[in-house]
């Protein structure tokens, strides 16, 4: 038996293939949409998949289980509470579905989600051996309960601690366990780095499981940021079934300076892929800096819908691309998007930020310092405000002084009328969320930005405190 973890890194996210080699059979647990990842793991290994299980209906991405059933003609299985409107076979506490001569053994582990189930990979033995746990059970957590609104938050807490004490923590201490939800997600505050870990190991040391009443336990698992927006979409998206895309995704096509007109004149998103010191050097104004070498999808998510156009700068890209990062970054910012059901990415720039360059259009440009310059310059009584895009839990955590904390994905609706008419130095922690953040502060009609590009993480080790 053997267990691949396919991460989706900007989601924290991984989905598992179990592959039972003697048999030639696999399964897969808890796929995301862009499935040609899945189908070449069982083509490389000379396996059949015979199943895709869902361990919850999801709120951060478009499940690709009912697309490996079009294009792979697997079964799906998923909680009979699902509430899905397409076949599938209901699944309920203890049911066994074979694996060859292994078996996948439902548990019903509701406080993710109500319809939250699990699975135990039981060897010929019939001894437990993996549990698949989706958020029920992760690295030093366990996925948020508050998905549904504060009303249902405090009862879903205390089904997640019926579940833990009396389903998941009665398997043995060596059952390795693999979780759907990770270290990055929205999902899964608190959770570590690692893709995996032991029934034992929790048990031991995971604040929710070592929780001394309920009430300390309620209080543990309430304690989570904020999520994207686009999650009060995906939970009826996935029970409806989203839009059949096939095996393979499709590229976005390239745009000329005329077909980039044509888009913005229709009301399209300007999303620029490229790293943020690349976007803060020269940009098209008004676009909203998203690299795709971070959450692309989350933040994108986070501030339009999924029914408006977006168009894509990346480096240089089409043909004048010769080292392919262009290309790489398209590739990845329309694989994150269509994973949240972003499906509307009409095209990018044919040549980049250099074609808008030629054709004789303005770029937009902010000055770029590090904390130890913005630590001089508030020490020179340079009038010079300080806007944190960090979360408020960060902020409090510790910040610099006189500082105004605005996380990122407040700024479009925030009633915060900062200082116009002069510079705003705008810091996160290292540097992606600075600039998106002064991106989003441009939208705003703030034009004198200054980003911090080593943030507050530059600031706690200089030690510096400005009054």
């Amino acid at each position: 038996m053997e267990i691949r973890s396919l991460r989706s890194a900007e989601l924290g996210n991984a989905a598992h293939v179990v592959i039972e080699h003697e048999s030639g059979v696999a399964v897969v647990v808890d796929p995301v949409r862009d499935i040609g990842q899945y189908l070449d793991v069982v083509a490389a290994e000379a396996v059949e998949l015979s199943w895709a299980f869902e361990t919850h209906v999801h709120n951060d991405f478009v499940s690709g289980a009912r697309e490996l059933v079009a294009s792979a003609g697997v079964r799906l299985g998923a909680s009979g509470d699902a509430g899905l409107h397409y076949p599938y076979e209901r699944l309920g506490d203890g049911d066994e579905i074979e694996v060859g001569s292994w078996r996948m053994r439902v548990l019903a582990t509701p406080g993710h989600t109500p319809e939250h189930v699990a699975y135990v990979l039981v060897d010929p033995a019939g001894e437990p051996q993996a549990l698949f746990s989706g958020g029920a059970l992760m690295v030093g957590t366990a996925a948020r309960t508050d998905l549904f609104g504060p009303a249902l938050s405090w009862r879903f807490a205390h089904d997640l601690e019926r579940t833990l004490k009396e389903k998941i923590l009665e398997l043995p201490d060596h059952v390795v366990v693999y979780p759907t939800h990770g270290g990055g997600s929205f999902c899964a505050a608190g959770a570590g780095s690692e893709l995996t870990t032991t029934i034992g190991a929790e048990r031991a040391a995971n604040p929710l499981a070592t929780a001394r009443s309920s009430r300390q336990f309620v209080i543990r698992a309430l304690t989570a940021g904020a999520y994207p927006s686009y999650y009060a979409r995906m939970r009826s998206l996935n029970q409806a079934g989203a839009p059949l895309l096939g095996p393979e995704l499709l590229t976005p096509p390239p745009l000329d300076i005329d077909g980039l007109d044509t888009w913005l004149a229709q009301g399209a998103l300007v999303v620029d892929v490229r790293p943020p010191g690349a976007f803060r050097a020269g940009h098209i104004e008004k676009s909203v800096a998203a690299g795709a070498d971070g959450n692309v999808s989350g933040w994108v998510g986070w501030l339009v819908g999924p029914e408006r156009p977006l168009v894509l700068v990346a480096d240089a890209g089409g043909s004048g691309d010769r080292d392919g990062a262009g290309r790489a970054q398209v590739a990845e910012a329309t694989r994150q998007l269509v994973r949240i059901g972003y499906d509307r990415v009409v095209g990018f720039l044919e040549g980049g930020i250099e074609t808008w360059r030629a054709a004789g259009r303005d770029v937009v440009s902010y000055e770029t310092i590090s904390a130890a310059t913005l630590a001089k310059r508030l020490d020179a009584d340079e009038l010079l405000p300080v806007v944190d895009v960090r979360e408020t839990a960060e902020w409090h955590a510790g910040h610099i002084p006189g500082s105004v904390n605005i996380p990122a994905h407040d700024i479009p609706d925030s009633n915060a009328e900062l200082p116009r008419g002069m510079a705003l130095a705008v810091h996160c922690g290292h540097d992606y969320r600075a600039t998106l953040g002064a991106s989003l502060l441009e939208r705003a009609g703030y034009h004198q930005l200054v980003v911090v590009d080593d943030g507050w993480d530059a600031w706690a080790v200089l030690g510096h405190d400005h009054p």
